[in-house]
């Protein structure tokens, strides 16, 4: 992880140390479904047809383990730092047909598995009084994600001719969310929420020193159901 990120990280945690003793803070834990809506380019470089090159590829959902730490300042206003475990996305190809049959015999097989660091920095507002059972919110914010893990399969090896690595770009977006809590008691809440962020991020292959780039911009939904405790 580069600086940037890391002072990111560092200073979205000392925003969320610098309450009051008097703050009111909030922890969730749930489940989120993260559908990536990814829109990639065809692959670009050396010994490819085109442009365009007809290769392309095809991020898929995951769903994964959610938590977030929030700092209310107010009834209605607070920031949130949404975290989660991180997802590792399956990663197909997309083949266009008039490539010879034995490229197109890679449509649609895992090419790679890629997983996802995507700190998000919301700064929420909160409708009704503290006390109301049902609390509507929106909430604007910046998202960072980072690509740490990846792992290129047998299928994308023989694509590109041998061993093959893979490497991603990191991503710095604006984000926004909406969503609905219900409350329990004094403490406990019910919270879904949809999400999304811009991000985009340039894919290289590295295969013996051959170098091939695609694209990607994400248009992400990210459905989120938690649990709440308010301390």
């Amino acid at each position: 992880m580069n600086r940037l990120p890391q002072q990111f990280l560092y200073g979205a945690a000392l925003l969320l140390l610098c309450g009051s003793a008097s703050a009111q803070w909030a922890l969730r834990a749930g489940i989120t479904n993260v559908s990536p809506h990814s829109s990639a380019g065809d692959a670009v470089g050396p010994m490819l047809p085109g442009p365009p090159s007809g290769i392309s590829i095809d991020v898929r959902d995951k769903a994964t383990a959610y938590f977030s730490v929030a700092y209310g300042f107010n009834p209605n206003m607070e920031v949130e730092l949404a975290l989660g475990y991180p997802p590792t996305h399956d990663v197909n190809a997309r083949i266009a047909s008039f490539l010879p049959a034995q490229v197109r015999a890679f449509d649609g097989q895992r090419l790679a598995r890629v997983r996802q660091v995507a700190p998000t920095l919301f700064v929420n507002y909160k409708f009704g009084e503290a006390n109301s059972t049902w609390r509507p919110f929106v909430g604007i914010g910046v998202n960072y994600t980072n690509f740490d893990k990846r792992t290129s399969t047998a299928a994308n090896n023989a694509l590109n001719g041998g061993p093959t690595d893979i490497s991603l770009s990191d991503s710095w977006g604006l984000a926004a969310q909406a969503g609905l809590s219900y409350r329990v008691d004094n403490h406990w809440s019910i919270t879904g929420s949809i999400a999304t962020a811009r991000v985009k991020t340039r894919l290289t292959t590295n295969t013996a020193g051959v170098q091939r780039n695609i694209d990607i911009r994400f248009h992400p939904v990210v459905l989120t159901l938690m649990a709440g405790y308010t301390f």
